[in-house]
């Protein structure tokens, strides 16, 4: 597993803007989401990873005026996933999961995801975490792998987090609002994993401090004082806490009584 994983492709369209009243073209970046689908089309044929992305993402669920069309979404997500788009890598690896268009093929699912995964996508990571801990979808139990994909998904999302922040990034608040949730999703995994020793040394406080820094982070993008589900998490295992720390102690109480009957 790599050690430095940064995002092949960002899915963002570069617009030029000049001012009317003159001076230099300012240059701000789009989500493609935000274009017609008969715009995207005639620039699909120039191969741009972005569109190819684009279109076989509205295909594949059948949104943004597009009806859902298995072959067409494939075709589109093959050409962008060849030319290195990591999202279309992760989502091709559905093709081989669902039976949508292939045959169900576990071992191709995987290798799509992992690919996807080196190559930088938070979305692989997070599915690679999953199936590895619970064994779904034909993937082996491998808790060690699902908490580093998890370590690696939320440093991932807040590397993303930084480009889709910038200033010339425009009209990305879906894209924030789905990068808050992933990190959020992350942030309990994680805190699982620490609480329950999965592929980790079980450390309650280390599951707390993972629950904070989500917290704060969350905090942080919207402005809140506080997220109730985090709260709540907190509280959990604080309580937690509390009752592992009392039966420590009766266990040492017990001990001492059972020292001195001798």
């Amino acid at each position: 597993m790599k050690e430095q994983i940064m995002p092949s492709y960002l899915p963002a369209a570069a617009v030029q803007f000049v001012p009317e009243n003159g001076g230099d073209p300012v240059t701000v970046y789009r989500p493609y989401e935000a274009f017609p689908l008969a715009d995207l089309e005639r620039h699909a044929q120039e191969d741009e990873r972005g569109v190819l992305l684009e279109l076989g993402q509205r295909y594949y669920f059948g949104t943004l005026g597009a009806e859902q069309d298995n072959q067409k979404a494939y075709d589109y997500l093959l050409k962008a996933a060849e030319l290195g788009v990591q999202d279309a890598q992760s989502l091709l690896a559905g093709f081989y999961l669902n039976g949508r268009l292939l045959a169900p093929d576990p071992q191709k699912c995987q290798q799509w995801l992992e690919t996807a995964a080196e190559n930088g996508s938070y979305d692989a990571m997070e599915k690679l975490a999953r199936c590895f801990r619970s064994g779904k979808a034909g993937f082996p139990v491998d808790h060690e792998k699902a908490y580093q994909w998890a370590l690696q998904e939320e440093r991932m999302i807040r590397i993303y987090w930084a480009f889709y922040t910038q200033k010339n990034f425009v009209d990305f608040a879906q894209k924030q609002k789905e990068l808050l949730a992933a990190h959020t999703r992350t942030a309990f995994f994680l805190a699982d994993c620490y609480a329950d020793g999965i592929g980790t040394k079980r450390d309650l406080n280390a599951a707390m401090r993972i629950i904070r820094t989500g917290e704060q982070f969350v905090c942080r993008a919207t402005g809140l004082a506080e997220v109730p589900m985090f709260r709540i998490r907190r509280e959990q295992l604080l309580q937690r806490m509390q009752n592992e720390e009392q039966r420590r102690l009766r266990a040492e109480r017990a001990a001492k009584a059972k020292k001195k009957k001798k």
